[in-house]
């Protein structure tokens, strides 16, 4: 078997249908494929992040740019280049597979990432807050202020797989958890990552952002990072929270799967008993905020409104549900342990 293995981006959404407003986004992919290790993929959205913003030619990355000036001030250009919309800016992107650094050369990823400072059998950066030994999963969390360099080129690797991400280099008051694992190798390799604002007018959010990425993906890491999220809020704090809002449309997809079955399991621990019981009581039992768990009712389609204009379940709307979804209760379980958290 060959080394590199390749993944399709999904073709359910794309880039191009979308509006440029935020920075960093493109109207189409703007790098052809990234090598990430042993893997090599597309990106699914176009990044402009990775270029100098207002000048300079499009297939050179910023950071080359800007040597270049300092070292030649006379090569500036004071505006962009005309470039051919059809093709990409650079043909591939190599990113380090321990602390995202990257180049459009892969021999210069390769030196550096032989002696990353990151490359170690265990990550020991910043804290752990979880960590299975017997399966082998290590989370960390980040803070941006601390480890700038990382969380940068971190955000910039993320822009690749989240179109609406505009967030880069400003990173000072969020956090960042890093999911490791092992890749059927010795070393544990980032796989997946979510961010959470410190500081933030919406007191109620747990999580800005959240990215599996694409060699580690249906390996049910984004469950795990959202149930994460939820554990880390209910442990600093007795109110619901949720993920900030709008979601993109991939997260909108991993979010009613993870509350779907969430509720589902609850739901049915309270037919079983034959208790009723109020939205509230659903939010203080998950953590969930009542506005996620009445999106995540409507989406399951088991909601009726009675002739007094009060809104119920109907039962046999969910026993509709878990057939045509598979659902088994016993099944449902947390993915992750909490003799295993460090919080």
């Amino acid at each position: 078997m060959s080394r590199t293995t390749t993944f399709e981006s999904p073709k359910t959404v794309t880039a191009a249908s979308k509006a440029v407003t935020f920075y960093g986004q493109c109207k189409k992919p703007s790098i052809g494929k990234v090598l990430f290790g042993k893997y090599e993929f597309e990106p699914w959205f176009g990044n402009a992040a990775y270029f100098y913003p207002h000048e300079g030619p499009h297939d050179v990355l910023g950071f080359e740019y800007a040597n270049q000036i300092a070292s030649n001030p006379t090569s500036r250009m004071r505006s962009k280049a005309a470039y051919n919309e059809k093709e990409y800016w650079i043909e591939n992107l190599t990113v380090c597979e321990y602390c995202f650094k990257y180049s459009a050369r892969r021999d210069e990823v390769t030196n550096h990432t032989r002696r990353c400072k990151l490359n170690r059998a265990k990550p020991n950066i910043g804290k752990l807050v979880y960590y299975d030994f017997h399966k082998d999963i290590i989370i960390r969390e980040i803070r941006g202020f601390q480890e700038p360099l990382l969380c940068q080129n971190l955000c910039l690797f993320g822009k690749l797989f989240l179109d609406d991400k505009s967030v880069y280099y400003n990173i000072d008051h969020f956090n960042f958890y890093i999911y490791y694992g092992k890749d059927g190798e010795e070393n544990f390799k980032p796989m997946a990552f979510f961010s959470k604002e410190m500081i933030s007018y919406e007191s109620a959010n747990n999580l800005a952002c959240i990215c599996v990425f694409p060699p580690f993906q249906r390996r049910h890491i984004g469950a795990m990072l959202i149930e994460f999220s939820y554990k880390i809020a209910k442990s600093l704090s007795e109110e619901s929270s949720g993920p900030e809002v709008p979601l993109s449309p991939f997260g909108k997809v991993a979010y009613l799967r993870f509350w779907s079955k969430s509720v589902a399991s609850i739901l049915t621990k309270k037919q079983k008993a034959s208790k009723s019981f109020t939205l509230e009581e659903l939010s203080k039992t998950t953590g969930y905020r009542k506005e996620d768990i009445l999106y995540t009712l409507e989406h399951m389609n088991i909601l009726v409104l009675k002739p007094n204009n009060e809104l119920i379940i109907s039962m046999p709307r969910f026993k509709k549900w878990i057939a045509a979804n598979k659902y088994n209760p016993k099944s449902q379980h947390d993915l992750l342990e909490a003799k295993y958290m460090h919080f």
